[in-house]
């Protein structure tokens, strides 16, 4: 004979549903875990009560069955409404213990009708209950997600700044700014430093003149396109034919 087989969720949520339907009568309160692993067991199924307990799906397909039958027995004492017969009662009852023995029977059903709707008026104010908490915290995470979003819109508008801010004061600092000062302002910076440290002879005269640099308003110029490596070389050639007088 085989070793018994090991079941999966899958598996043990049908086990389940065959038992609850077999052995289980429909009824959700003997839906015991210990009993699952007996009927399994009879299924030439390896499955034991820890499986089942341990299994997520299984323990949402009970709270699924015990939810349904609920739901039956609300629908069968909507239809259950006993009507009291008074001419029946009387026609039954000969002595006074049987009078008392029919309205205990009535007042026993009754009392079990009156249960029966105090839980579910008690599980009805639960979901409620439960639903406005649900719905609380939405609200709350949705708010949440709106200032996330308002921080990060801020922070990207903040970030494009400090980079238009950053290459015009990087354009001044060549520009205006003692090439030694400004090399070394790069360097701490940890950005590149030109190879030409010389003095440009227009910043000077813009120094002389008083033209000093405006604070950055959140505009500026078009930077200077810097030649590619074939503009390089031409210049480089022109100068030493201007050079050599060749």
């Amino acid at each position: 004979m085989g070793r018994p087989k090991k079941v999966s969720s899958e598996e043990m949520v049908k086990l389940l549903e065959a038992y609850y339907e077999s052995d289980g009568c429909g009824d959700p309160s003997r839906l015991k875990f210990s009993k699952l692993e007996i009927y399994a067991a009879g299924q030439g199924i390896k499955a034991k009560a820890y499986d089942f307990k341990r299994d997520a799906k299984v323990r949402q397909r009970i709270r699924e069955l015990e939810q349904e039958h609920e739901i039956l027995l609300e629908q069968q004492m909507d239809t259950a409404y006993k009507t009291l017969d008074i001419e029946g009662i009387l026609k039954k009852c000969r002595t006074v213990d049987d009078i008392i023995t029919a309205l205990q029977g009535m007042d026993d059903y009754w009392k079990r009708t009156c249960e029966h709707a105090s839980s579910v008026i008690n599980r009805d104010k639960k979901f409620m209950s439960e639903k406005a908490s649900y719905e609380s915290r939405v609200r709350k995470m949705e708010q949440e997600l709106e200032e996330c979003q308002k921080k990060i819109q801020d922070i990207q508008a903040n970030a494009k700044r400090y980079e238009q801010e950053n290459i015009y004061l990087r354009r001044i600092l060549k520009t205006h700014l003692y090439p030694a000062l400004a090399n070394e302002l790069l360097r701490e910076s940890n950005l590149p430093v030109p190879d030409n440290t010389s003095v440009r002879p227009e910043s000077f005269e813009k120094l002389i003149d008083g033209k000093f640099p405006s604070a950055f308003e959140g505009a500026q110029g078009v930077s200077e396109k810097k030649p590619d490596w074939k503009e390089r070389l031409q210049n480089a050639l022109e100068s030493q034919v201007d050079k050599n007088g060749r």
